[in-house]
């Protein structure tokens, strides 16, 4: 009889666990999403060593698979502040989402193509490499189709190879993209 009365309680307290853990939007979801990111970006690699922090700028189309995971496409641009360097990304995210009433924190990581060009003297270079990065962010719900956040990441890529040409002399320029995008989120859900 025991048992049976453990067991009991065993499995209410597991439901009321599960019910907490189980977020629960007070909004009605629609699952496709759009979202404009104005932000900065920040070099961090060695390579990129005193370049200064520059402008970053990205659309993402996303959906919710559930009210917990969402993928979202991108495309973006950024630049450095002292080199005319330009990079237009092309990115894959999934988002964990934590939603608590209006409130929505989330976790980040994902991966893309950074094409990368360079304009200097006159001359100028682009390459494409493979980036990866990982990060986070918090988002608030204004009404029901619009919410307002930010989010921050740190991106990991491969060397871009420029060659560019000084006076008539060619060299080729290596180096990784590594840094730190921290970007204001506007969205409309729709």
């Amino acid at each position: 009889m025991k048992s049976s009365a453990a067991g009991i309680k065993s499995l209410l307290g597991l439901v009321l666990v599960l019910t907490f853990l189980i977020p629960i939007n007070v909004f009605a979801e629609t699952p496709f999403y759009i979202t404009l990111k104005p932000g900065v970006y920040s070099p961090q690699s060695s390579d990129l060593e005193g370049i200064g922090t520059g402008f970053n700028g990205e659309i993402a189309f996303g959906y919710r698979f559930n009210p917990n995971i969402a993928a979202e496409f991108g495309i973006g641009y950024f630049t450095t502040e002292y080199f005319d360097i330009n990079v237009f990304p092309l990115t894959l995210t999934l988002k964990a989402i934590i939603p608590y009433k209006r409130w929505e924190l989330f976790g980040l990581a994902g991966g893309g193509v950074y094409i990368v060009s360079a304009y200097d003297y006159g001359d100028s270079d682009t390459d494409a490499v493979l980036g990866g990065y990982l990060g986070g962010g918090l988002h608030y719900n204004i009404t029901p189709n619009i919410f307002l956040g930010a989010e921050g990441k740190y991106l990991w890529t491969d060397k871009a190879k420029l060659s560019q040409s000084i006076y008539g002399t060619s060299f080729d320029v290596r180096f990784r993209l590594d840094g730190i995008i921290v970007n204001g989120v506007i969205g409309l859900k729709f």
